[in-house]
């Protein structure tokens, strides 16, 4: 967690309906600012990765020099419903990993995690893969007055007619992931048209390695990231709206979120081609 995005998150508190559903709600109900340490967990699972990670953290006083406060101790278990269970392994400053459970596309997660006799869980269901058309590399010396001349990254997708998607796009470049709380780069199908473009706003250059990966979200995830966007788009607004956290899915009164993603994950150099196409559909 960065220093920046520590000053803005607040305790929360949540409720949950039971396992066999599939589904957490998020919660409505924030408490402001009432100085409690909160334990704040990160989890994922997906069907690209053989080690699904957890991190478990507290949060600190915003004048602590501190980003947050480890926690090396929790026990943390993975389950799905076909009826495999791991206990997870720390791994030091509050991560904790397991490979001993795959990520499928149609399989529930639950997530338990013990903190100082305290009970948090969450529970995410994989959805399907992205509809990748292409990917394609542009060079462009006018993209728009705001950005800088060079060669940016465009994913079309395809929609699914089926139900709703949503997605979350990550960058990894030269070895260093690019994502932050600034650049959540979201995006759903649900009101696009059969081939939709999303062109990342960053700028690549010759000799680039770049890592793309599309995850597919629950409902829930998105709300959760949609909202952690929304803090960070209207902090340097000169009209705020009160800050509240992001909906969770980690019950009863965590912070964080627990994601059950598939993956398209693809990995190119930027070469001097002014425009290339790194992926195409595998129909």
């Amino acid at each position: 967690m960065s220093r920046f995005r520590k000053n803005i998150l607040l305790p929360i508190v949540a409720f949950a309906t039971a396992f066999t559903t599939g589904c957490y709600e998020p919660s409505d109900f924030n408490a402001f600012g009432n100085g409690e340490r909160v334990v704040v967990i990160e989890g994922r699972v997906t069907d690209a990765d053989s080690v699904s990670t957890v991190v478990v953290t507290r949060t600190v006083d915003a004048l602590n020099d501190s980003d947050c406060e480890f926690v090396n101790d929790a026990i943390v278990y993975l389950r799905d419903d076909q009826g495999n269970s791991a206990q997870l392994q720390s791994a030091g400053n509050g991560v904790y990993r397991t490979a001993e459970i795959d990520g499928t596309v149609g399989t529930r997660y639950l997530l338990t995690v013990e903190v100082d006799g305290d009970h948090y869980s969450s529970i995410d269901k994989m959805p399907p893969q992205v509809l990748i058309d292409s990917m394609v590399v542009e060079y462009r010396d006018n993209y728009t007055i705001f950005d800088t001349i060079g060669y940016y990254v465009s994913i079309y997708t395809r929609r699914n007619n089926d139900s709703a998607q949503f997605y979350r796009v990550e960058i990894e470049k030269n070895g260093t992931m690019l994502n932050d709380g600034l650049s959540l780069w979201l995006y759903q199908d649900s009101h696009l048209s059969d081939i939709y473009k999303m062109t990342i706003p960053h700028t690549f250059f010759i000799g680039d390695s770049v890592v793309v990966g599309v995850y597919s979200l629950s409902a829930n995830t998105y709300e959760y990231f949609s909202g952690l966007s929304k803090q960070f788009s209207t902090i340097y607004s000169n009209i705020q709206p009160p800050l509240t956290n992001p909906k969770t899915n980690i019950l009863p009164s965590a912070l964080g979120c627990f994601q059950a993603s598939s993956v398209i994950r693809t990995r190119f150099v930027i070469g001097n081609a002014r425009r290339k196409v790194v992926m195409v559909a595998a129909d």
